[in-house]
């Protein structure tokens, strides 16, 4: 039988996530006026979902035999410094995993009895994203002329990855109650990351910076057209099918977090 406690955590998560909903999404669209402090007051939530995203691009370019320089947070968001690896997937690291990431933690707030694990994992992945994040520091400019786009108060953003760190610190000496609500705050973060900036998903035009978005960059692979040339039709599609992705690990970790265990 299934205990009253599992249940709980299910109801917990299904509370959490209307919550989070009803701030992150709703209320800008029901309140346009109030959109801006929306904004202001989930934004170190939101870069949550930067953090994850840019750890996403270098961790997919190490594993396909590519290489990851650094990467950096800014008030514009992040960008992650790669080369070589396999370009698509590189891509669908930043665009998809923040949503994948989120999806498991969903799973494990509910499934998993030994909750040390993805703490220690989250403690792995944490420490790995502030390295590549204070890299740059020691890396020579003659040999990557890219770090001419590096500033040092980029290091500000250290706090986020060394914050994170301390609440993992901390939550392993938690009751299994806390962990569990920790890990459903933080899989809910990461996952509407994925949906709070649809504004750069479907952005068509050329970033700030001159850069196009991930989602043009990754249409482009797959059409004989250039990113500059890519048609806007073209672009949507990919933009959807990202977005549709996005959803589907979202309602994914969601279903397997509520199911109820199979009796022994």
């Amino acid at each position: 039988m299934t205990s009253n406690r599992g249940l709980g955590h299910r109801r917990m998560l299904l509370s959490l996530m209307a919550g989070f909903f009803l701030l992150w999404v709703a209320l800008p669209l029901l309140f346009p006026n109030l959109a801006y402090l929306v904004y202001l007051l989930t934004a170190p939530l939101r870069y949550v979902g930067v953090f994850v995203h840019e750890m996403g691009h270098g961790l997919a370019s190490l594993l396909t035999g590519g290489s990851f320089y650094w990467f950096q947070l800014d008030a514009d968001g992040g960008a992650a410094i790669t080369a070589g690896g396999w370009q698509s997937l590189v891509l669908l690291g930043g665009l998809l995993g923040p949503a994948l990431c989120g999806s498991a933690l969903l799973m494990v707030s509910t499934r998993a009895t030994k909750l040390w694990i993805p703490y220690l994992i989250l403690l792995l992945f944490f420490a790995c994203g502030g390295y590549y994040m204070i890299k740059p520091v020691w890396m020579s400019s003659a040999d990557y002329p890219l770090l001419a786009q590096w500033k040092v108060t980029h290091l500000l953003a250290v706090a986020l990855p060394v914050l994170l760190m301390m609440a993992c610190l901390l939550l392993l000496r938690a009751t299994d109650a806390w962990q569990r609500l920790a890990l459903q705050v933080l899989g809910i973060v990461m996952c509407y990351s994925a949906f709070s900036d649809t504004s750069y998903i479907f952005q068509y035009e050329a970033l700030r910076n001159g850069m196009y978005s991930d989602v043009r960059v990754f249409a482009s692979l797959f059409l004989p057209f250039s990113v500059q040339a890519l048609p806007w039709l073209a672009f949507v599609f990919f933009a959807l099918l990202i977005g549709l992705l996005n959803f589907a690990l979202l309602g994914l970790g969601v279903m397997r977090a509520l199911a109820l265990p199979q009796p022994q």
